[in-house]
């Protein structure tokens, strides 16, 4: 032994950048440093450096350092010598391997933990059982590769062996969201327990459906694999007596081979979740005799260890399809978003009511009373089913959400089961959309008495509550409050004025630098005391560059023939709107009728010409607000 009275510290590090950090933060007059490029080389090197202390990370090549570890705490010469696990991995299933494999203190590996690290270092030296490296020096004599790998094999058959599948078990336990990749990962895991040429995982699902996979490692031929198959099948009707499923689900990792060689050695054991079986593995190979005690020791530790896993994962797979299957069923009728809280029962937010800042779309056919009048209800109930596909998509498209169907009417609604700032911008790209649309309804051959179809659309936003409405055997997830009801009242207007989408100034000023609008008339609709401005919206205007914006910006939305508008008609129709609201009525009225030059059946610039000419003989009275009120919904 060397006179040296400096402690020894052995670091198992395969990082190169590490282990020169490592090596640079211990005093050299106090530590002499030596270091182990993986696990193999370190369990060699506590026999010749004789350390004090042990350092080793965890992910390592040949040996890791759990492993390394479980070894040295099970000799006599060696489990007095302290270990620290200093590692990146740092979960609560790599701090209870690394612990419990005997590990005397777990730090997480990087610069901001070197101090703490020479800390537990002192501590564990200074505090640690006396070790007897005379004793080890001795036993030291006996060691080298050859001896190393008895050691590991004689402790991998029992202890270092289990903790090692656990271990790596945890590891595909990670991936329970995906059967498939479990399954993936016990086979491979499998073929390193023993000599899996094939195998076959059998799983009974709760729903009647068999779950089937297999593995063909050794790339038999297609005949072998059959009827290799065929006694799967056979000895897991015998475990499963009676078991009758209704669909099957097969999956096979490996292609079949040109390996032509006989299978010679079989074994089939069920998988058992507390107590009862659930599942049996299907283990062959060419080799006689194969399936030892000794194999068949580890194969039971395995599987014991891997039920619980694959049980983990068929539980999740069908709660997955469970949910999937339920949302399938509802989609029709609730919104993704409320059917996930409902599903996930997220701190129960689908039965608390809220208020949200969201974009209300209402549109409606018109006519469609004197339509349905005329038609057979078949008719009717087809183009419906037709316009109301047609519509949900282009609404869902944007997302939004379809609140409810109002007879021919619909309900849209944007950010309310998603928080989103731009929900006015996409509520008026549903509304062009559904519009694009109504071009191709009315181009079919799906209308009721062949007539053509028009729509009304008004879009408001602002705050609403939104939540379960009615009693507890009636609930309706939905929205309610006053900026419902003025999109009602707006999608309404589109009929007074003329124009098949309208939005209010609310919805305006968050999208105004998006699209092309016209101020239609400031209202007081029915029921409310407070005004709002109303705009119309067009996809563009008449003749070349027919998406070009004021701005010079060109629209990125389809030319819609019902939503067009002539150049200078706008520019006459806003000149004429700024002096009409100064009560100018005679320039007013000159502009309106300059508007009317450029497109004689523009309807504002006849109303807006009416009203001026009326206004100049019968003005109205000074304090007016240039407001309109209806009286009528």
């Amino acid at each position: 032994m060397s006179s040296d009275r400096r402690k020894r510290i052995l670091f198992m590090e395969d990082s190169d950048i590490f282990a020169d950090l490592l090596s640079g933060i211990f005093d050299s007059s106090k530590y002499i440093v030596e270091r182990a490029e993986n696990g193999f080389e370190g369990i060699k090197k506590v026999y010749s450096f004789m350390p004090h202390l042990i350092i080793t990370d965890i992910e390592m090549p040949v040996f890791k350092g759990y492993q390394v570890t479980r070894l040295l705490k099970s000799r006599k010469n060696t489990k007095s010598i302290p270990v620290i696990m200093f590692t990146t991995l740092d979960e609560s299933k790599d701090i209870f391997w690394g612990t419990h494999a005997g590990a005397d203190a777990f730090i997480v590996k990087s610069p901001e933990n070197f101090q703490p690290l020479l800390d537990t270092v002192d501590n564990l030296i200074e505090s640690s059982e006396k070790i007897d490296f005379t004793a080890l020096e001795r036993e030291s004599k006996k060691i080298n590769d050859n001896t190393i790998i008895e050691i590991v094999n004689n402790l991998f058959d029992n202890k270092l062996f289990q903790t090692t599948i656990i271990g790596l078990l945890t590891e595909i336990s990670g991936k329970v969201h995906s059967m498939e990749a479990v399954v993936s990962g016990i086979f491979d895991l499998l073929k390193t327990v023993c000599q899996a040429e094939i195998a076959s995982l059998m799983i009974c699902g709760t729903n009647r459906t068999l779950y089937a996979y297999t593995a063909n490692f050794s790339g038999f031929t297609n005949e072998i694999v059959d009827n290799f198959y065929r006694i799967c099948n056979a000895d897991f009707n015998n475990i499963f007596n009676g078991y009758k499923f209704s669909s099957k689900i097969t999956k096979s990792f490996n292609p079949d081979g040109n390996n032509k060689n006989k299978i010679t050695s079989y074994i089939s054991i069920p998988l058992i979740i507390a107590g009862e079986k659930f599942a049996s593995i299907h283990i062959a190979n060419a080799i006689n005799d194969y399936f030892s005690p000794f194999i068949m020791e580890n194969i039971n530790v395995f599987i014991g260890s891997a039920s619980p896993v694959i049980a983990n994962a068929l539980s999740m797979h069908e709660l997955h399809e469970l949910q999937k299957n339920t949302r399938t069923a509802f989609a029709r009728y609730v919104p993704a978003d409320v059917m996930d809280e409902i599903i996930t029962d997220t701190a129960k937010k689908a039965s608390v009511s809220e208020s949200r800042n969201i974009t209300v779309l209402f549109s409606d056919i018109r006519s469609f009373t004197e339509i349905s009048e005329h038609s057979d209800a078949q008719s009717v109930v087809d183009f419906l089913n037709d316009y109301f596909s047609k519509m949900g998509s282009e609404i869902i498209s944007e997302g939004g959400h379809i609140d409810k169907f109002i007879g021919d009417a619909i309900m849209a609604v944007f950010g309310a089961f998603q928080t989103s700032e731009h929900s006015p911008l996409n509520a008026v790209k549903a509304a062009l959309k559904m519009l694009t649309a109504m071009e191709t309804i009315n181009s079919g051959g799906n209308l009721p008495l062949s007539h053509k179809i028009n729509i009304g659309i008004g879009i408001n936003c602002g705050s609403c509550i939104l939540g379960n409405i009615g009693f507890q055997n009636k609930m309706d997830y939905t929205i309610i409050g006053d900026t419902v009801n003025l999109a009602s009242r707006i999608e309404n207007l589109t009929k007074t004025y003329c124009h098949p989408l309208i939005v209010s100034e609310y919805v305006y000023n968050e999208t105004k630098d998006k699209f092309l609008f016209r101020k239609v008339d400031n209202v007081r609709v029915k029921g409310k005391n407070k005004h709002v401005g109303i705009y119309a919206v067009y996809s563009g205007f008449h003749g070349t560059d027919g998406n070009k914006l004021r701005s010079g910006d060109f629209s990125d939305i389809a030319i819609i023939p019902s939503l067009l508008i002539n150049r200078e008609t706008l520019v006459n129709y806003n000149k004429g709107l700024q002096v009409f609201y100064i009560r100018e009525w005679k320039l007013a009225g000159e502009y309106f009728a300059k508007a009317l030059e450029h497109d004689s059946e523009d309807f504002l610039s006849k109303l807006y010409l009416e009203r001026s000419r009326r206004f100049e003989d019968n003005p109205p009275p000074d304090d007016w607000d240039t407001v309109i009120t209806f009286s009528e919904k």
